[in-house]
């Protein structure tokens, strides 16, 4: 009895081992790899997004904290405050420029990210 079962079971191994044979293995991992790069790519997009976001905030607020100073030179205080109304009056006028300047820097947020040293 003990033989007969290890028969069936030889049999039923080689039989699994033909199926597994048959079976590629590369589009299963090609799925599982493509959505594991996804969610990389969304997860940098993410705190990509909110960095820029972040220092876009940190440098309008800029001229203020630099006027706090003393030894920062008036120049660079008026430069920051002239180019936050000249942006603000360019998107009050024509708000296609703000989303310019919001693609154009969320691409090149992009591509800095993905490239590779």
């Amino acid at each position: 009895m003990m033989m007969r079962d290890e028969e069936n079971y030889g049999d039923l191994a080689r039989l699994f081992a033909a199926e597994d044979a048959k079976l590629e293995a590369a589009p299963f991992t090609a799925g599982v790899m493509k959505r594991v790069r996804r969610q990389a790519l969304i997860r940098q997009l993410t705190v990509g997004a909110f960095g820029f976001l972040g220092a876009v905030i940190a440098l309008l607020q800029l001229p203020e904290l630099l006027s706090a100073f003393v030894g920062v030179d008036h120049t660079v205080t008026s430069a920051l405050a002239l180019a936050r109304t000249e942006i603000n009056e360019a998107a009050t006028s024509n708000p296609m420029w703000l989303a310019i300047i919001i693609g154009a820097s969320l691409s090149i947020a992009a591509i800095s990210m993905t490239e590779r040293a």
